[in-house]
């Protein structure tokens, strides 16, 4: 059996066949035997990464967003009392490379990189000391996002839940520890935000605490923590435009809003 430490899944389909989870091993994927909420192991080689269709690494039953949650992004306020949350429902999930449309064509709208949490089991009522082991990994997060309307509806599905408004992926990275890791959004080449998982006023274990009180997290759920503030006042999204969002240790997620 092969034995790799740096641990990424990848859920694939080739050009015949159907969708799998496989093992990523650099540009060699490899079938991911048993089961990815429990015990899995590595298989046997199944071909090269650019020979089959990158989907979203999971399918959630749920998307939670933690919301102003970086010092410098609007609303943020240091006497929270607790995290603020919105959820994109499981139509809005798409993968690496995935194209997005704006229903509301009048309306603005950018996107934002976020890390994302990978639910592993049922979590209720969990201390935040035992959420990692909650935790099947993480992966990179893209909250796309379009103004409100009649400013009535901010953070509400709207704004946030349209179809392929959550683009996910490429990997869920299983061997992880991203308390600095830094993020970034580019756009067509340039940056125009950035921050470090340091800097987050509400660290991932504490929200997944948090929500496992009033809500319960299912296998493969998704938890985004959080959008950096922007260092470029230009985040709209203005014609075919090329979104990366950039985790340090983790990856790339490409975007194309058409």
């Amino acid at each position: 059996m092969l034995y790799i430490v740096d641990m990424k899944i990848i859920r694939y389909q080739p050009p015949t066949g159907e969708i799998a989870y496989g093992i990523l091993d650099g540009e060699l994927v490899y079938e991911l035997m048993g089961e990815i909420t429990d015990d899995f192991t590595v298989g046997e080689l199944v071909g090269k990464l650019d020979s089959f269709q990158i989907l979203a690494p999971c399918e959630p039953t749920k998307v939670i967003c933690a919301a102003v949650n970086f010092p410098g992004t609007s609303h943020f306020e240091d006497s929270m009392s607790e995290p603020l949350f919105f959820i994109k429902p499981a139509t809005s999930v798409i993968g690496m490379n995935a194209h997005v449309k704006n229903p509301f064509p009048d309306k603005r709208w950018w996107g934002e990189a976020e890390l994302g949490i990978v639910i592993k089991k049922q979590m209720k009522n969990v201390c935040e000391s035992e959420a990692k082991n909650f935790v099947l990994g993480v992966t990179i997060g893209n909250d796309v996002t379009v103004d409100n309307c009649d400013d009535r509806d901010h953070h509400l599905l709207r704004s946030k839940g349209a179809n392929g408004f959550c683009p996910i992926g490429p990997w869920i990275e299983t061997d992880f520890s991203p308390m600095s890791w830094k993020i970034e959004a580019v756009q067509n080449g340039k940056v125009i935000r950035r921050g470090n998982t340091s800097n987050q006023f509400w660290k991932w274990p504490k929200i997944l605490s948090k929500l496992s009180e009033w809500i319960t997290l299912e296998p493969m759920d998704v938890v985004l923590t959080g959008n950096p503030p922007a260092i470029n006042p230009d985040k709209f999204i203005n014609g075919p435009t090329e979104f990366i969002a950039r985790i340090e240790n983790l990856g790339e997620l490409r975007t194309y809003f058409v």
